[in-house]
């Protein structure tokens, strides 16, 4: 069986994940000229990623490919929102401390 779009949506979820911690690894506090630009292209390029991922798994989904690679995206861009979502709480709870 032909896996073209489980493969690539796996591929390019895992492209996704390590341009958007990248982005967020090297990042200093305030960053300047062209590091700005930098951090924008690893940005838009993991949102990019993601999309097409998410679109390859449906697809994959769609015609019935087998194995668990058309999993893969969802459950990485899952992981991925639910670590933003726990520094997001994180944050707010860290507020609260000031007042």
């Amino acid at each position: 069986m032909n896996k073209k779009y489980s493969k690539w949506s796996a591929i390019l979820s895992v492209i996704c994940a390590i341009t958007i911690l990248t982005s967020y690894a090297i990042a200093p506090q305030e960053p300047e000229g062209s590091m700005i630009v930098f951090l924008k292209i690893l940005f838009f390029t993991a949102i990019i990623a993601s999309v097409l991922s998410l679109t390859l798994s449906y697809l994959a989904f769609k015609n019935k490919e087998e194995g668990f690679l058309k999993k893969i995206a969802p459950i990485i861009i899952l992981l991925i929102l639910l670590v933003f979502a726990l520094s997001f709480i994180g944050i707010i709870v860290s507020l609260g401390d000031l007042f």
